[in-house]
């Protein structure tokens, strides 16, 4: 009975929130663009002091990632978001000819749902909350059951901080009692109009009204390094990036992909800076420990370290140590290391030429659905455009660390840290997901001058006449 009971409360506070959202919202329709840009321009000072706290939060209740690196890339994002935010005009009027006429209006769509992981908590959390205020809409954030607090506590800050700054109570809001049937109320709701998934593949066909679900996927992206390619800049950028926060970075290297000819130098590179390659009997104790089951790993092992990771497995390995590399021959399906893993472990593929490693990467992208970013390194404009107009994924990066720059970090794609998981079959968007996609554009029609040669339309008119009446008469 007293199950019954907790269901029952939890179906009724999402039933409430939902509603006062979809109140909330109704407040703010009038609200225009620079009056959410004051309202995150004060968010983005205040929140500064408790970045350290949430993090700390995060790492006591997730045991995912690394502290110093989960900070370092929050503070990261938030600077470069500050200034990047007035840049953005995502409601009102986008467009006007001119004349002055209007003739493009961004409008909210509502109330919007976002289901967490239990991944990069702060900055999914925080993130999510920045792009529902710019666009003008109504958040209800559904936490992971595994970060529950963390995602209470950050939502409650960011509520406090806003309505102390003009945004009306109810706007924002965290479902506290995280059950199955609280979560589908929310989802299901007549009042929900779009729904938001970051990284929780349970709920990419979540609702049975056939709501449009935007979802931000992790993805395991393919790295390609062509001969052409700075060896060690390369390396450099691939080690950065798959070794930070324990391999949480969404869209982060898994597979190494290089042209036989340069395998060599390749692989010296990578041991000077910070891989280590596993013998046969260490990948076996590897893989005992990730246990790869459906596409998945060890729970424990997401977020480690790799010298974590060695340790746990049974052999040793330095404590300067970024990577493990596991040398494979040849990709079939029942190669453990092609799952997707969210730990610094990388496998690495040889091929005689660019051609091969093109199809090896379709094929990763493709056979294990991860169709999501790919990273190439090369110098080489031909190649490049090659596997630019080739590869089913939404996102490319050219000579850079892929976990960053897919993030919109030193590199020119919007700054985001929701993925877009279309080229995955997940989601309505490839793209990286910014305030702009929790809006819907209005087209504003005007009438053009068109010449009518009214003198020309009359002749025809009387010569059609004429054979009309003339058939009349003959009969």
């Amino acid at each position: 009975m007293q199950q019954i009971d907790k269901d029952l409360l939890s179906i009724q506070e999402a039933r409430i929130l939902v509603e006062t959202a979809r109140d909330a919202h109704y407040l703010i329709k009038d609200y225009g663009q620079k009056h959410f840009d004051q309202i995150l321009k004060q968010l983005l000072e205040q929140i500064k002091p408790e970045i350290s706290g949430f993090v700390t939060s995060e790492m006591n209740e997730t045991k995912l990632g690394n502290s110093k690196d989960t900070e370092a890339l929050v503070n990261q994002f938030l600077e470069a978001l500050a200034e990047e935010l007035p840049r953005q005009q995502c409601i009102g009027a986008l467009a006007k000819d001119s004349a002055g006429n209007i003739l493009q209006v961004g409008v909210p769509v509502g109330v919007i749902p976002v289901i967490l992981s239990n991944e990069n908590i702060v900055l999914n959390t925080l993130y999510s909350l920045i792009i529902g205020i710019k666009s003008g809409n109504a958040l209800v954030v559904i936490p992971h059951p595994n970060a529950c607090k963390t995602t209470y506590q950050i939502v409650k800050k960011v509520k406090q901080l806003c309505e102390s700054n003009g945004l009306p109570k109810g706007c924002l809001a965290c479902l506290e009692q995280v059950t199955e049937n609280s979560v589908q109320e929310v989802l299901n709701h007549q009042d929900t109009a779009m729904i938001l998934v970051i990284g929780n593949s349970k709920y990419t066909n979540a609702t049975t009204n056939q709501k449009p679900i935007i979802y931000g996927s992790s993805g395991a992206t393919p790295v390609f390094i062509e001969r052409s390619a700075s060896i060690k800049s390369a390396v450099d950028a691939i080690i950065q990036s798959r070794s930070f926060d324990g391999g949480l970075l969404p869209g982060a290297e898994q597979y190494l992909i290089a042209e036989s000819v340069i395998a060599s130098e390749v692989k010296t590179m990578m041991k000077q800076s910070g891989a280590h390659f596993l013998s046969k009997e260490e990948e076996l104790k590897l893989l005992h420990l990730l246990q790869p089951k459906e596409n998945q790993i060890n729970p424990k092992c997401i977020g480690k370290s790799a010298f974590w990771l060695a340790q746990q497995a049974g052999f040793s390995v330095g404590s300067q140590i970024k990577v493990l590399v596991s040398e494979q021959q040849y990709l079939h399906e029942e190669d453990p290391f092609t799952n997707e893993m969210k730990c610094p472990v990388l496998a690495f593929y040889l091929e005689p030429d660019w051609i091969h490693a093109c199809e090896k990467s379709i094929r990763l992208l493709k056979e294990k659905n991860h169709g999501h970013s790919l990273a190439i390194h090369s110098q080489n404009t031909t190649i490049l455009n090659e596997f630019a107009l080739k590869k089913p994924v939404g996102r490319m990066i050219v000579n850079a660390p892929a976990g960053f720059a897919s993030l919109g970090l030193n590199s020119n794609l919007p700054l985001s840290v929701i993925l877009g998981g279309f080229t995955t079959g997940r989601g309505i968007s490839a793209k990286n997901i910014t305030a702009a996609d929790l809006t819907y554009k209005r087209q504003i029609s005007y009438p053009t001058q068109i010449d009518v040669p009214m003198v020309a339309s009359e002749t025809i008119d009387k010569e059609l006449l004429e054979k009309v009446l003339k058939k009349i008469l003959e009969k």
